[in-house]
């Protein structure tokens, strides 16, 4: 893998999702769960939640 993909990935793409959760969790229910806990509560049993997509990542 190149530097300059990492960097997109890491740099942009991973970004874009953490920014997105952050949003998300301002008025989420979920707010203050680990990440762990995050996603095992919002994958909510196979139909996922919102905030699963980006917290899964």
């Amino acid at each position: 893998m190149s530097k300059r993909t990492v960097e997109l990935h890491w740099g942009k793409h991973h970004q874009d999702y953490v920014d997105g959760l952050n949003k998300q969790l301002a008025t989420s229910p979920l707010y203050g769960y680990t990440l762990e806990d995050l996603i095992k509560e919002a994958y909510n049993n196979g139909n996922p939640l919102p905030e699963y997509n980006n917290a899964a990542q």
